[in-house]
């Protein structure tokens, strides 16, 4: 009892210094959020500057004063309202509701497996209900050929779809990188500036976000098949249930995981956004969609060098450097990128990363407490159980 009760303390007091460590954690986020506001503007003018007057300079000379001036115009305006959602408040808010909506995207999945299971089920019980004679008519998928009297029929078909467990915003889609014209109302310059807008983007975004691993496609499954058995645990907490940050570093890893998803989405929406404003007025001439934008974040896309916050892409996507490929470019800026443009913001990024390391390092430890914990609380359910105490002496009448 006394070993488990020391253990037990030692979670207590792990999750009493993960909470005083954490207003200094958001003041590390806090102020790289500040510089970031900072200096956001100028870099955003410096990747539009190498578009407009390395990639793309007859276009940009072929442009009258009123719309170069209303291009310059639109990036502050852009920026500002980038700006204005890049506060810790609302990018928390953001991670919150990118988090709300994988686990509806979860559940979407979990209720595609179940049901494909249930489809399945009636298919076989039909099939046993007809038996051999008249499923037989109803062609060589369902009774291929008839063995035996007696014999049993193994189908090899999957219970479920295959494409279950794909994410949604992985599946393929028919959009990709296309030629346009330049003209005003382009479908990539109203989609720029519905993201440039921002504060709804989160629930519109139309993909999954971070979820699509096959760990947590297993996961579904496992929950899935509880599901179906009638004995689903319940949810477990996430890190944005509670007001402030989590008092486990479990979760508050989970946690900055999320906030930087939210940052780095805020950054591809004013990115798209810019994206609209240079193919509006014809400097670009090529759509690059979110998912594309997406996936050249994720490491998912074999880019060409280009310089910091723009993205070179080989059109058509795939095709080998020896073939005569062309190469599209777009703004898409990045955490990585600005960092390197911004001495400050590398400082801040520095102060967030030994935080964190910090953070991973209770972590395991706490892992490891807490599981010693669990043993010793199973090994005193199993003395009970195995000992169990002699019943309470009756009183005599």
């Amino acid at each position: 009892m006394l070993v488990l009760e020391a253990a037990a303390l030692q979670l207590k007091e792990l999750e009493s210094q993960l909470l005083a460590s954490n207003p200094k954690l958001e003041n590390h986020l806090a102020l790289y959020l500040q510089v970031l506001r900072d200096g956001l503007l100028a870099a955003v003018q410096q990747a539009c500057f190498h578009l407009a007057t390395q990639v793309y300079p007859d276009r940009y000379g072929g442009l009258d004063q009123s719309s170069r001036q209303l291009l310059h115009r639109r990036l502050v305006q852009l920026v500002q309202r980038t700006n204005g959602l890049l506060s810790l408040e609302r990018v928390v808010g953001h991670a919150a509701q990118i988090a709300r909506q994988q686990q509806r995207e979860r559940r979407s999945q979990r209720r595609r497996v179940l049901d494909s299971i249930a489809e399945f089920g009636a298919e076989q019980e039909e099939g046993l209900e007809q038996g051999p004679e008249e499923g037989r008519n109803k062609g060589p998928e369902k009774w291929p050929e008839q063995g035996p009297e007696g014999s049993v029929h193994l189908g090899m078909a999957l219970p479920i779809s295959s494409d279950f467990l794909i994410p949604r915003g992985e599946r393929p889609q028919p959009a990709g990188p296309a030629e346009s014209d330049g003209e005003g109302d382009s479908d990539g310059d109203r989609d720029g500036d519905r993201d440039g807008d921002g504060e709804s983007d989160g629930e519109s975004d139309g993909e999954s976000d971070g979820d699509g691993s096959q760990d947590s496609m297993l996961a579904v499954l496992a929950e899935a098949f509880q599901d179906w058995q009638g004995k689903v645990p319940p949810s477990a907490p996430t890190p944005w249930d509670g007001e402030g940050l989590p008092t486990t570093p479990d979760q508050l890893l989970a946690w900055i995981g999320g906030f930087e998803l939210a940052l780095s989405r805020r950054l591809r929406n004013l990115s798209h956004a810019l994206n609209g404003e240079l193919l509006r007025l014809g400097i670009s001439r090529t759509v690059v969609p979110l998912n594309l934008l997406d996936a050249a974040l994720a490491g998912e896309l074999e880019l060409v060098e280009a310089p910091a916050n723009l993205l070179r892409l080989p059109l058509p996507l795939g095709m080998e450097p020896d073939l005569g490929r062309i190469e599209a470019m777009a703004v898409l800026l990045r955490p990585a990128d600005l960092e390197l443009e911004l001495a400050k913001l590398r400082t801040c990024r520095t102060r967030i990363q030994q935080h964190v390391q910090e953070v991973r390092r209770m972590a395991q430890h706490y892992r490891r407490t807490q599981r010693r914990v669990q043993a010793l609380e199973a090994e005193q359910l199993w003395l009970q159980d195995i000992n169990p105490a002699p019943p309470a002496p009756s009183l005599p009448p």
